[in-house]
């Protein structure tokens, strides 16, 4: 009788501490706190892809707003949000040191408008959309442009500042339809002069000057070179001469995958690299869908030039003549079933 009121007693003990349990997470477990989703690279600053419009024309960028915590949100939140001065200054010290060239720059005003100071989140959400507008027309890629948001202080809310999450440092990344890292161990670079030896630069990353320009690096300039914006080279993808649907081996059928054949305008801003294009450059653009991936589209760029440049700022008293000649190669990944193309590019 003894074993059955001690058993009795314990299950009773075990019922009313796993009653107790549940009654904890009925209520709320942390400190509600706010923050912006920005999630950050390795050099401490998120990057955002975003679609390059021509004349200058408005581009929305959705920064996400957050309020933490074990339970739905219950109560109305005003989060005021403005532009972070200082931290950028203290990133780059930490980071470059007196490496300035490489600092990020703080992206002047008019690319870009808060058309708020006020993000709203509602009882029963735990997210918002804070928009942010850009303007890329006439942006400079050579630095790294990057908007910097903090959320202000209120007594309504506490901030998250664990790892700096009330602050987004936004590297904004236009893109168009031909920007990106292209392979270029097919570019072969010669001093004038001498045809034997070449030179190679694996990679050149090509960037956004309007919607259908891009610009590299001539060469073998070294990406993160002090004097890089010297052999800035700007190159055009004029309108297609040739435009040939891909069929299917097997049906006949049109496949909606092109192959695209042009030519390309290339011109250097800086009249001091003596700049000379050889021939006609030409592109092609061809697509095909991934076998293992029918969802997915492969987008192949092949850029085919030939170049001359001089280079005067290497050395004092040398000139370096170069000429350059071969393929860029690039493959660009899209999920056709995402409709916002940010996301849909694999990067």
């Amino acid at each position: 009788m003894k074993q059955f009121y001690f058993y009795l007693t314990l299950l009773l003990a075990t019922f009313l501490g796993l009653s107790g349990c549940n009654d904890e997470w009925e209520s709320e477990l942390y400190t509600r706190m706010v923050s912006l989703k920005a999630p950050i690279n390795r050099q401490d600053v998120a990057i955002i892809y975003l679609k390059y419009k021509p004349n200058n024309e408005v581009i929305t960028y959705k920064l996400p707003v957050i309020v933490s915590g074990s339970q739905n949100n219950t109560q109305d939140y005003t989060v005021h949000i403005g532009v972070d001065n200082d931290t950028l200054n203290n990133l780059n010290i930490g980071r470059y040191a007196d490496r300035s060239d490489l600092y990020y720059k703080q992206l002047p005003e008019n690319f870009y408008e808060l058309p708020s100071q006020i993000c709203h989140i509602p009882a029963g959400s735990n997210v918002a959309l804070y928009d942010v507008n850009f303007r890329f027309s006439g942006l400079d890629l050579v630095e790294k442009w990057v908007l910097p948001l903090t959320i202000l202080p209120d007594k309504s809310y506490t901030m998250n500042i664990y790892k700096g999450r009330q602050k987004a440092l936004l590297w904004v990344m236009p893109f168009n339809d031909y920007s990106g890292t292209y392979s270029s161990s097919s570019m072969y670079v010669y001093f004038v002069g001498n045809d034997v030896k070449y030179m190679t630069a694996s990679t050149r990353e090509a960037r956004v000057v309007d919607e259908n320009t891009i610009f590299f690096y001539a060469g073998i300039t070294e990406e993160l070179a002090e004097n890089r914006g010297h052999f800035k080279v700007k190159c055009k993808f004029l309108e297609p001469d040739e435009v040939t649907e891909i069929t299917d081996k097997n049906t006949g059928k049109g496949t909606g995958l092109y192959v695209k054949k042009g030519k390309l305008e290339l011109e250097a801003p800086n009249p001091a690299l003596n700049f000379e294009v050889i021939g006609t450059p030409t592109y092609e653009i061809k697509e095909e869908f991934d076998v293992d991936r029918p969802h997915i589209i492969k987008r192949f760029f092949t850029l085919t030039m030939e170049y001359k440049y001089t280079d005067s700022v290497s050395s004092e008293n040398i000139d370096f003549p170069y000429r350059c000649k071969g393929t860029m190669l690039m493959q660009r990944n899209i999920d056709v079933l995402i409709p916002d193309e940010d996301q849909a590019i694999f990067w």
